[in-house]
């Protein structure tokens, strides 16, 4: 059996507890970088979650928002039947009034046709400027030009006085019966106020049309 002497087991034992300490250190800092890791991991990871449920609500708003924006309100027939009631109303009456007041800005003089446009009576009017104008010209403010007549079953000369053709399955509407082109003219400036921004001015003989007149 060697012999050691007693100043080398010395040296020896202080480098072992040396590498013990060394070893302790490493394993202490092994731990705290283990430690600062799984923090780090957990902190990804609640933020990876955050995110996500962010990114969800938004996209669940922007959903919602843009699902409102765009949702077309929906209508029974009884309401769509309504609706087409009340403006088609709407629309004669405006009409109406606009052929009232077109006419009276140049007959404000002739109380007895004033008389028989202010109570109702029309249709007497419309007839006797039919009769009237036979085979001479006469003036009509064209407003549309539909394809489909079954749409627009309350736009006939029954209801309003107007001129109403068809040609190549398009049926046009002119209203009012005027025998100046400045009644006319009038006629169709009240027509645009109401919103007829197209409208404008064409002669007619017996219901044909003539010309177009700016």
């Amino acid at each position: 059996m060697p012999f050691i002497e007693e100043e080398n087991l010395t040296l020896m034992q202080e480098d072992l507890d040396n590498a013990r300490l060394k070893r302790e250190n490493a394993e202490d800092e092994l731990g705290e970088i283990q430690e600062k890791l799984t923090s780090f991991q957990k902190k990804s990871r609640i933020t990876a979650i955050l995110l996500g449920l962010l990114l969800g609500i938004s996209l669940g708003a922007c959903y919602y928002f843009y699902t409102s924006a765009t949702q077309v309100p929906t209508f029974s027939e009884a309401d769509i039947a309504a609706i087409k009631s009340k403006e088609n109303t709407r629309v004669l009456d405006s009409i109406n009034i606009a052929t009232i007041t077109a006419m009276s800005l140049d007959n404000t003089q002739n109380e007895s046709s004033d008389s028989r446009i202010g109570s109702g009576n029309l249709d007497e009017v419309v007839n006797e400027v039919k009769n009237n104008t036979a085979g001479e010209t006469i003036y009509s403010v064209q407003v549309g030009v539909f394809y489909n007549k079954k749409k627009f079953p309350l736009l006939s000369s029954k209801t309003i006085p107007a001129i109403i053709t068809s040609e190549d399955d398009y049926f046009k509407y002119s209203l009012g019966l005027f025998t100046t082109l400045s009644q006319a003219k009038k006629f169709k400036k009240e027509l645009i106020k109401l919103g007829f921004k197209d409208a404008f001015v064409a002669s007619y003989i017996d219901g044909k049309r003539q010309k177009i007149h700016d």
